[in-house]
C-alpha cells in the first residue's frame, strides 16, 4: 500500500477537469485486492470518508474529495484475461482505455464505445455508465458490461453477472454467498433517452445496472468483464461545414432516418456551431470560413464498400447545400489522427481558458428526444445571445446530446451563466430530457438532478445507498448531498 500524508504530495488527487478544488487527509493506492479490502474495513469502523480517484478526466467533481480520504485504482491495472471468441475482456478497474485497447488490438478487438478519453480509468468509465463520440452507433458502456467484482465498504465482495439477477417489478431480494439482500428500489423511471443521472431503475432491472452509474457511491468496481468488437477494416472521418445551421440540421436528421431504416451510418455524429470553430481557429488556420460544422465516423467493413460510401456521402453532403472541396476527408491513420485531434482539442482548449481565468466549468451535459432536439439547440442559442456571456455549442447531436459551454472570464460573468443554466435544465425537462446523458452528476450537478426528480426521489436514492454502504462512507456528495443520508441515520 503507497500511502501519502502530505497535501502538496496529492495535490493532482483533489481536482478533474471540472475545476473544483477538494480537501483530504490522506492518499492511498493499494496494490492488491487484499490491500484495499482491509482498508475499507477500516474506514468503516472508523467512520472515514473514501472517495475513489479515477484518471482525473471527469467533469462533475465526482473523484474530488470533500473530506477524509482518496483511495486510488491506478495500480490495480491489469488485464486479466482476453477471450477473442467470445469477444470479451477482463480487467481490473485501474487500467486506462488508452492501455486496455493496446491490449486488445493484439487480438483484432476493439471497445468500439470507447468514451472520448484515452487516459480514463476502466472503472471510472463503468461507474458513470460513460459513452463518448461514437455513441450514436454503440450507445453507452452499460450495454457492453456482462459482469462486474465489486467491493463494498464493510469489505465482502460481490461479483455480479449479467442476467443472473433481476429485481420483480421494484423489489430486490436475493442472496450473493450467505449475504442477503432485499430492498426496494425508487419509484423515478430513469429516462429512455441517452442519461447518466442518478442510480439507473426501472420495473423488472438487472441488478447489474444498479452499479453501471453509481458514481462510486455504493461500492469500489475492482474488475469488470466487457464485450468488444473487431476491429474494423478500416474507417474514414470527415468534417463538413455548412454555411448555415438549417442545412446543418437538416442533414443530421436524414442520418437518423437513415438508422432508422438500419442501412449503413456513421458511428460518430459530432456537431460544432461557429463559435467552437472560431474558438480553435487560432490552432487550426486551414478552417474555412462556415457557420458550423458537423464530423462524422463511417466504419468499412469490406473492401468493396470504401469507394460506394464515399460516392455516398459525397452526394449526401452536396445535397444538403455544402461543398465537397471545403470538406476536411481523412483515409489514411494520419490525417484521422489528425480530425481526432480536431474533435478532442476543442474541450481541452474549454478548460485550459476556464483555468486561465481560475473560473469553474458552467456547462449542459443535457439530453432531449428527438423530436426536441432542434428547439433545444434554438433554445440555447437565443438565451446564450441575452445572457452575454461568450459560449460554444458542440457535441454528440447524433443523440440529440449537445455541450453548450459558457465562456466565463469573471465571477461576475459565471454567476450570470448559472443563472441561465437553470433555464436550460427547466427547458430541457420540459421536453422530456436527462440533465446528465454521460457525465454522471458528480458533485457539481446536485441541485439539477434534484430539479428532475424532487427531494422525494433523492430521499429515496439514499435509502438505496445505505443498503450497500451501511457505513455511509462512499463517494459522499457524490449524487445527492451527505445530508440526506445524516437525515436517515
Amino acid at each position: 500500500m503507497i500511502v501519502k500524508r502530505k497535501k502538496p504530495q496529492f495535490l493532482s488527487y483533489l481536482e478533474d477537469t471540472s475545476n473544483i478544488k477538494g480537501k483530504a487527509k490522506i492518499l492511498f493506492i493499494p496494490e492488491s485486492q487484499k490491500e484495499l479490502v482491509n482498508l475499507l474495513k477500516k474506514a468503516s469502523a472508523e467512520d472515514m470518508p473514501i472517495t475513489f480517484s479515477g484518471g482525473g478526466t471527469g467533469t462533475t467533481g465526482g473523484r474530488v474529495p470533500q473530506e477524509g480520504a482518496v483511495v486510488s485504482l491506478e495500480r490495480l491495472n491489469r488485464v486479466i484475461s482476453i477471450n477473442p471468441d467470445k469477444k470479451e475482456v477482463t480487467a481490473q478497474a485501474g487500467i486506462t482505455l488508452k492501455d486496455l485497447e493496446e491490449s486488445l488490438s493484439k487480438f483484432n478487438l476493439t471497445l468500439r464505445v470507447s468514451p472520448t478519453e484515452p487516459l480514463a480509468f476502466l472503472g471510472g468509465v463503468v461507474a458513470t455508465s460513460a459513452s463518448g463520440p461514437r455513441s450514436f452507433k454503440y450507445s453507452s458502456i452499460r450495454n457492453y458490461v456482462k459482469a462486474i467484482k465489486v467491493v463494498l465498504s464493510s469489505g465482502e465482495i460481490l461479483v455480479i453477472e449479467r442476467g443472473k439477477i433481476f429485481a420483480n417489478k421494484r423489489n430486490f431480494d436475493f442472496q450473493i454467498k450467505k449475504k442477503r439482500f432485499k430492498f426496494n428500489l425508487p419509484s423515478y423511471t430513469s429516462p429512455q433517452i441517452k442519461s447518466s443521472a442518478g442510480y439507473f431503475v426501472k420495473d423488472d432491472m438487472d441488478l447489474i445496472d444498479l452499479f453501471i452509474g453509481h458514481e462510486g457511491t455504493l461500492g469500489c468496481i475492482l474488475e469488470a468483464t466487457i464485450s468488444v468488437q473487431n476491429l474494423p477494416l478500416d474507417y474514414f472521418d470527415c468534417l463538413v461545414f455548412f454555411d448555415s445551421d438549417k442545412d446543418a440540421l437538416d442533414f443530421i436528421d436524414e442520418i437518423k432516418k437513415i438508422k432508422e431504416c438500419n442501412s449503413f451510418y456513421p458511428c460518430a455524429i459530432e456537431f460544432f456551431d461557429r463559435n467552437s470553430l472560431d474558438f480553435v481557429r487560432e490552432d487550426y488556420s486551414l478552417l474555412p470560413s462556415a457557420n458550423c460544422a458537423v464530423y462524422l465516423e463511417q466504419e468499412i467493413e469490406l473492401p468493396e464498400q470504401q469507394d460506394r460510401i464515399l460516392d455516398y456521402w459525397c452526394s449526401l453532403i452536396e445535397r444538403h447545400n455544402s461543398s465537397i472541396d471545403k470538406c476536411w476527408f481523412a483515409e489514411d491513420y494520419k490525417n484521422r489522427e489528425k480530425l481526432h485531434q480536431f474533435r478532442h482539442w476543442l474541450p481541452q482548449k474549454i478548460n485550459e481558458f476556464l483555468r486561465q481565468y481560475r473560473q469553474e466549468k458552467v456547462a449542459t451535459d443535457i439530453a432531449v428526444p428527438d423530436e426536441k432536439s432542434r428547439d433545444m439547440y434554438y433554445f440555447y442559442e437565443e438565451k446564450a445571445r441575452q445572457s452575454g456571456v461568450d459560449y460554444v455549442i458542440f457535441g454528440h447531436i447524433g443523440q440529440n446530446h449537445l455541450h453548450f459551454n459558457f465562456l466565463p472570464k469573471t465571477h461576475e460573468e459565471s454567476f450570470r451563466a448559472k443563472g441561465y443554466m437553470l433555464e436550460f435544465i427547466e427547458k430541457a425537462l420540459s421536453f422530456g430530457g436527462t440533465v446528465s446523458a454521460e457525465h454522471g452528476i458528480g458533485k457539481i450537478k446536485k441541485p439539477h438532478l434534484e430539479i428532475m426528480y424532487g427531494k422525494k426521489h433523492l430521499e429515496e436514492m439514499a435509502r438505496l445507498k445505505e443498503v450497500f454502504d451501511k457505513s455511509c462512507i462512499l463517494g459522499l456528495d457524490n449524487i445527492f448531498s451527505k445530508k440526506l443520508l445524516l437525515k436517515h441515520r
